[in-house]
């Protein structure tokens, strides 16, 4: 790709297309474009002559060795950039061209180097890199589209032009900014994610994550965070446009991670120990168990530039794509995606109500499985969400020697969905009663907690004030370095 300043060049650019901000037109097809996104600065095409003179006469029969010959009947004269538009082009703003590569261009790249009037080697290769910075910081936004060809070339489609707004050359404010979401009524949690949020507060259904000393939850950094020296002004661009830009196109940043196994998890536990085995911190590590709802919390929430993801049971996924689904007595909800190598999120299983023979009255009865739970001395009926196969299984097992009154059949039919589409489910049908509903975690899970919680007792003082004074001896390390090196550490 050929990146132009002040240089325009005809039919350079026929296999993309560029929306502007009246109309957004989607076409299907099998290529794809690239858009240089701005709430208020648009790309647009520029339909205009081949070549960016103070003129604009040319036609496109223009040849390449004539675009600097003098022609009788057409002046042509190249603009160049005084001292003010250069500080302009620095500080403030600059207008770009984006297209690619061809024989003209590249014979009139060699065209202007033969006449002395292209920029120098190095200067371009300084803009090139300011420019990815752009791209790679997010002061540059990029989308992807559909492109139909034969659409772009009807259309005359020559070349992208952006104009890249630099320094304190903001755009205003949207409507989608995450300030502007606090005063609105899509604001998290409505009416039904409260109600959602009341029953998992109820659920015991266990989630691992990674801590550290100070109980904070581990996030994993982008490179683009590590790779890239920031200035003032971009620390500044970063702040504004994660509170006054819209929130979608803001890139992820930081990625933290919940575990459904306990197993993966201090597997990943592990992993960054080893990887990071010259770190203090890294002894320090430990996995934290928490509830289901700390995790939906974070999710809805908006959180710029942070990701959380729920990590599936890689055991419990890997026997389902390879042997549950397969079985005569497994459903695959309408809803989910799933092939022969693959299952999309965290599998849940749901025991549907089957027909059965009333071994008394010799009456057949629609008999439904509810999950008995005792709290506080009291018995309820729950809809139950199993996280494991096995764990449904041993759930029917039981319920058929409590249901000895009906000939019930020896394996249950179960529906398999996955977690997050099911929680959606429940947001977007109010007439799903999620106060009803029961996560039931696996075995081991439930095991592992409980195994956690006698360790935690046996824990002492001793051993208390040692982690505390722990976290105490890193901060006041940092606060040395802080003092003492030419390039602090970031808190």
């Amino acid at each position: 790709m050929i990146l132009f300043n002040k240089i325009l060049i005809q039919r350079v650019f026929d296999s993309y297309l560029i929306h502007n901000s009246s109309s957004l037109n989607n076409h299907k097809s099998d290529n794809y474009y690239i858009k240089l996104v701005d709430p208020h600065n648009f790309l647009y095409v520029e339909k205009k002559p081949a070549l960016y003179v103070s003129k604009l006469y040319s036609r496109q029969d223009l040849l390449a060795n004539s675009i600097l010959g003098k022609s009788k009947k057409y002046n042509y004269q190249l603009i160049s950039r005084n001292f003010f538009i250069k500080f302009v082009n620095q500080f403030w703003q600059e207008t770009i061209f984006l297209s690619i590569s061809n024989p003209l261009s590249e014979l009139y790249i060699d065209k202007l180097k033969v006449h002395g009037l292209s920029i120098n080697s190095q200067e371009y290769k300084n803009f090139l890199a300011e420019f990815s910075k752009g791209l790679i910081s997010g002061r540059i936004k990029i989308a992807f589209n559909t492109l139909d060809a034969q659409s772009s070339k009807t259309n005359n489609i020559t070349s992208l032009k952006y104009i890249w707004k630099k320094g304190l050359n903001l755009s205003w404010p949207n409507k989608g900014s995450y300030l502007a979401s606090l005063f609105t009524n899509s604001r998290f949690p409505n009416k039904v994610q409260q109600s959602i949020l009341r029953n998992l507060s109820k659920n015991q259904l266990p989630l691992f994550s990674v801590i550290n000393n100070f109980n904070q939850i581990i996030l994993s950094e982008s490179s683009d965070e590590i790779l890239i020296k920031k200035n003032i002004l971009d620390h500044f661009y970063q702040w504004y446009s994660k509170y006054f830009l819209h929130t979608n196109v803001n890139k992820v940043n930081y990625q933290g991670l919940f575990f459904v196994s306990s197993q993966d998890a201090e597997e990943y536990k592990e992993h960054m120990q080893h990887k990071y085995a010259n770190s203090s911190e890294s002894k320090n590590l430990k996995v934290f168990a928490t509830k289901l709802q700390l995790y939906y919390k974070l999710v809805r929430s908006k959180f710029n530039y942070i990701e959380f993801r729920l990590i599936p049971d890689l055991v419990e996924l890997g026997q389902l794509v390879s042997k549950y689904q397969y079985y005569n007595h497994i459903k695959i909800h309408s809803n989910q995606y799933c092939t022969k190598n693959a299952f999309q999120g965290q599998p849940v299983y749901f025991i549907e109500p089957v027909l059965a023979v009333n071994n008394k009255s010799k009456k057949i009865e629609l008999i439904k499985y509810i999950y008995p739970y005792n709290k506080r001395n009291q018995q309820l009926d729950y809809k139950a969400v199993f996280m494991n196969y096995k764990t449904a299984m041993i759930a029917w097992q039981k319920f058929r020697q409590q249901m000895l009154l009906y000939d019930l059949p020896v394996k249950p039919k179960l529906t398999i969905y996955n977690l997050e589409s099911f929680i959606k489910q429940c947001e977007s049908n109010p007439r799903i009663d999620t106060e009803t509903i029961l996560f039931v975690p696996s075995v081991e899970s439930y095991l592992y907690v409980k195994n956690k919680m006698k360790l935690n007792i046996k824990i002492n003082w001793i051993q208390r004030f040692m982690n505390n004074y722990s976290s105490l001896k890193v901060m006041s390390q940092r606060m040395v370095w802080s003092l003492t090196s030419r390039q602090p550490t970031n808190f």
